[in-house]
């Protein structure tokens, strides 16, 4: 028992030692390509240093993300494979350690790898994605922070059959410029009722009874019958406060990203989409994405054990590319399936399982050699 603990011990630190190196060199690399990318805005509109280097402080933690499972996989096949080459992994099996025991301090590690990557996608990543991304727009971009802050023509559908126009959206103030409001008869082929005002602003949103209240500026209510016909029309001096929906404000403000929410903000924002009849297949298909697409760094790294325990001297370089082509193979059928989800061509459901399915069938199978690989 003392043994196996040792060996637990010793194959979880080669693990952890390849993966932060492969780790580290991935963020060089994607710091390199991000200063390539950006680095013609920067000089052209003459961006602050210390905002630049802000905006790559806060966007590296995303980006690593996104490669965290084929860093994982080759942490693996390094790690693995430099036992398997000098013939550790043949001492081990020939003294009666299975290959899915020594795959265990392995897995565990993809467990932590996995955990933290969780944790860190629902905590911080998103804020500081959110923030790299306005420092991108403000100071690499040069866009004016009004722009940034400032929703032109906006065209929402409300909850029910309510629609809202308007000329501007002010974020930060939460204020309607020139709003136009018409509910729709159930049909929806005429207006039963129009608000028109020079401007609105939010006073309280109050979401446990579903509502927010605004306070509307010189506005104008008609009210039309089933045939269209005028009933009523009422013109207000001065400011009135006028009840609408809950959380409108976010739906009238820029939208942010997926990747600028956590699963609980994103949820919401579907749901609350679903309630105004928007299309949901894009941000739904990446809701369920932030769950399924960390049990890649798991599937991949098995992958990437099944290669890498039958490495021999000389092999090393195969046993690399085919961990890497695996690798791509999964993010490529990922990203064609979430194009399909966000199309609306594939259900979000199947547009996330199906790599997951798909690569836990191939996983299975290669580990299941990983037994028979010194007949």
């Amino acid at each position: 028992m003392g043994g196996i603990k040792i060996l637990d011990r010793y194959i979880f630190q080669e693990f952890v030692i390849s993966f932060v190196a492969v780790m580290s060199f991935c963020a060089l690399l994607l710091l390199v390509a991000t200063i390539f990318d950006k680095f013609q805005d920067i000089i052209k509109n003459d961006a602050p240093i210390s905002k630049v280097i802000q905006y790559f402080l806060l966007i590296l933690p995303g980006q690593l993300l996104q490669v965290v499972p084929i860093c994982a996989m080759l942490g693996v096949i390094f790690s693995i494979g430099s036992l398997a080459r000098n013939n550790e992994i043949l001492a081990f099996m020939t003294s009666g350690v299975p290959s899915f025991r020594i795959a265990a301090p392995v897995l565990f590690g993809g467990l932590l790898v996995f955990l933290l990557t969780v944790g860190l996608g629902e905590t911080v990543v998103p804020k500081m994605s959110a923030r790299a991304h306005f420092i991108d727009k403000r100071y690499i971009q040069a866009k004016s922070e009004s722009k940034l802050t400032t929703e032109k023509d906006v065209f929402q559908r409300g909850q029910g059959n309510r629609i809202y126009l308007m000329k501007e959206y002010l974020i930060r103030e939460n204020r309607m410029s020139q709003p136009k409001i018409y509910d729709m008869n159930e049909p929806y082929d005429g207006v039963a009722r129009r608000i028109e005002a020079d401007s609105a602003v939010l006073i309280s949103n109050e979401p446990e009874e579903n509502k927010s209240v605004w306070t509307f500026t010189n506005p104008r209510i008609w009210t039309l019958g089933p045939d269209g016909k005028l009933e009523s029309y009422k013109h207000y001096e001065g400011e009135v406060e006028i009840i609408l929906e809950k959380d409108l404000a976010t739906f009238l403000a820029q939208r942010k990203n997926p990747e600028e929410m956590n699963f609980m903000e994103l949820r919401e924002h579907v749901r609350g989409m679903e309630e105004r009849d928007q299309p949901v297949n894009e941000f739904r298909t990446d809701l369920l994405n932030k769950i399924t697409f960390p049990f890649g760094t798991l599937i991949i790294m098995v992958l990437g054990f099944s290669y890498a325990v039958r490495t021999r001297s000389g092999t090393v370089m195969t046993a690399f590319g085919y961990g890497v082509a695996w690798a791509f193979g999964y993010y490529a059928l990922s990203a064609i399936c979430r194009a399909l989800g966000h199309a609306g061509s594939l259900s979000p459901y199947l547009a996330v399982t199906v790599p997951t399915v798909v690569y836990v069938f191939i996983a299975a199978r290669y580990f299941q050699r990983s037994y028979r690989w010194y007949n």
